[in-house]
């Protein structure tokens, strides 16, 4: 008898237990703010368009950096990239990018991000290395790192320091292509 009631009395507690875990919650998504910094175009800011390239040599460097918002309290940010099947990611050569941590948030006027290459944050760490590639047949996700949440996240991509041909890799970022953070999940 006192086996079955110490039974019972564990059932229940197990009950209660598995009633109290939470369930799993859905991730957030955000997408960046980003700016283009150009070696050849030292004190020139906004420059259009989402481009991390170097001619031969590592000369002519393009850079892109990425910032992303994520409200105060949040947990386990993860930065990928997602691209839909047949979305075109134009490359030249090997295209290795590094991403480096980099002390946030950057410098903003009415016209967005106003950085250039003279006067832009150094990277802190390098956080990850990545390809960007995707599929005419389907989707394609990587995740490049994850980490502690801040509320402001921002990151610096810039072709392998030791590759020096000449290469090149862009894309449209959107909220429905390219890079993003996702956190709570």
């Amino acid at each position: 008898m006192h086996l079955l009631k110490t039974a019972s009395l564990l059932l229940a507690s197990l009950t209660t237990l598995v009633k109290a875990v939470p369930a799993p919650s859905s991730c957030t998504t955000v997408f960046p703010a980003f700016a283009r910094v150009d070696q050849a175009q030292p004190v020139a800011s906004y420059l259009p368009n989402f481009k991390i390239s170097q001619e031969a040599g590592a000369t002519k460097k393009q850079d892109t950096f990425v910032e992303f918002k994520v409200p105060a309290g949040s947990w386990g940010c993860t930065l990928s990239y997602y691209f839909p099947a047949g979305t075109p990611v134009n490359t030249v050569g090997l295209a290795p990018v590094e991403v480096f941590s980099v002390a946030g948030p950057l410098s903003r006027s009415p016209r967005g991000i106003d950085i250039s290459w003279g006067y832009c944050p150094a990277p802190i760490s390098m956080v990850g290395t990545v390809k960007f590639e995707s599929s005419p047949s389907q989707a394609t996700s990587r995740v490049i790192n994850s980490f502690v949440c801040a509320p402001t996240m921002t990151y610096r991509l810039s072709i392998s320091q030791g590759h020096t041909q000449k290469t090149s890799v862009g894309f449209a970022q959107s909220n429905a292509a390219g890079l993003r953070m996702t956190y709570n999940c």
